[in-house]
């Protein structure tokens, strides 16, 4: 069993969290393409960019909290 996460790693935690949500807005937020062709962009991006997002944040709190190994 892993031992409890120190100080550091709750800091690395919440810094690549940050980083991670900031990338996800940008993405989230960049402007479309005019073109008609491309609307179904518009109802796919958001909710593609938060399902990485949840996915990617889940990925950090199990290495956190898991696995020994984890050197940020």
């Amino acid at each position: 069993m892993a031992s409890w996460p120190t100080l550091r790693h709750w800091r690395s935690l919440i810094v690549r969290v940050v980083v991670a949500t900031g990338v996800a807005w940008m993405l989230a937020t960049a402007p479309l393409p005019l073109v008609p062709s491309h609307v179904w962009v518009a109802y796919v991006q958001v909710p593609l960019v938060v399902f990485v997002l949840i996915c990617y944040i889940g990925k950090l709190l199990i290495d956190t909290f898991y696995y020994d190994h984890y050197k940020p």
